[in-house]
């Protein structure tokens, strides 16, 4: 009886070897987050990239910075302890995980969603309109997740959803807000 348990626990330690070695091979992997519906990205040794340029998620879950320290939020955008948006991206490079919005004139598309505390987020923001806009959230916790696009231009940023409660976001360009460019993140 004891030799059969011992062979199930190799034969099952062998499955996960050669799971890990195709992952590593191919270079994509994808994790179970029940705040994005899984985190999607290309395997570096920093951990997982869902876009060019936007920072890693280590296989702990937590976005990190280049060098692989946990990225901080409540630091100016773009400094090198802030999570790191992407450069420009085609929509076939969205991750199917992706939270994917759309700032236009007429607002955020959608202008609500919901994420797990805690969990990688992977948001995608595109500009759905001829003009820039640039997402930001009201709380100062949040200062660090903030995206600039362009006239038609998408960009994505990961990021680790604060504490459960809701986070009010907006399009920092002068009249942009008052014009109604302003949504909701809650955070469960």
């Amino acid at each position: 009886m004891q030799n059969k348990k011992t062979l199930g626990w190799i034969v099952g330690g062998v499955a996960v070897a050669v799971v890990v070695v195709y992952l590593a091979v191919t270079g994509n992997v994808k994790f179970s987050n029940p705040g994005t519906g899984g985190y999607e990205g290309k395997q570096t040794d920093k951990g997982l990239v869902a876009a060019p340029g936007s920072s890693p998620v280590a296989t702990s879950g937590q976005v990190v910075t280049p060098e692989g320290k946990p990225v901080k939020l409540d630091v100016s955008p773009m400094s090198p302890e802030a999570p790191q948006q992407s450069a420009p991206i085609k929509e076939t490079q969205i991750p199917k995980s992706a939270l994917k919005i759309t700032v236009s004139s007429q607002g955020f598309n959608p202008n609500t969603f919901t994420v797990k505390a805690g969990a990688p987020v992977a948001l995608s923001i595109t500009s759905g309109d001829d003009q820039t806009h640039v997402f930001k959230f009201e709380d100062p916790s949040l200062s660090a997740v903030a995206v600039g696009v362009g006239p038609r231009e998408t960009r994505l940023i990961p990021f680790n959803a604060p504490g459960k409660g809701e986070y009010i976001f907006y399009c920092d360009v002068p009249g942009h807000k008052g014009r109604g460019e302003v949504g909701k993140m809650v955070v469960q």
